[in-house]
């Protein structure tokens, strides 16, 4: 969580998903909230691979998915925001872009 809180998602993800695979080795179960966390910062670190291949409508689920989620990753709320405002308009999602351009003009 701190690293996350830090702003540090690459970092965080990767601890996660080591402690999930440790749980899984132990045959452990793995808690639901952990499992939500994990594909969070998941859906959060797929984006940029997903922009890149011009995959714009999957980018643009995965950013909702995140936005959804904004008071988790608090250092970038205005760029998480704004990046899934545009790509939801490159996708064709425009009553869900406008959503999120409403949220970002909130004072």
């Amino acid at each position: 969580r701190f690293e996350q809180e830090e702003g540090n998602y690459r970092v965080a993800h990767d601890k996660l998903f080591a402690t999930v695979k440790q749980l899984e080795a132990l045959q452990s179960r793995v808690p639901t909230d952990l499992m939500r966390a994990l594909g969070l910062l998941h859906s959060y670190t797929l984006v940029k691979s997903l922009i890149a291949i011009n995959d714009h409508t999957a980018a643009a689920r995965m950013l909702v998915r995140v936005a959804r989620s904004i008071s988790k990753f608090p250092k970038h709320v205005v760029p998480i925001l704004t990046s899934t405002i545009i790509e939801c308009n490159r996708a064709g999602l425009k009553k869900t872009a406008f959503e999120y351009a409403a949220m970002l003009m909130r004072p």
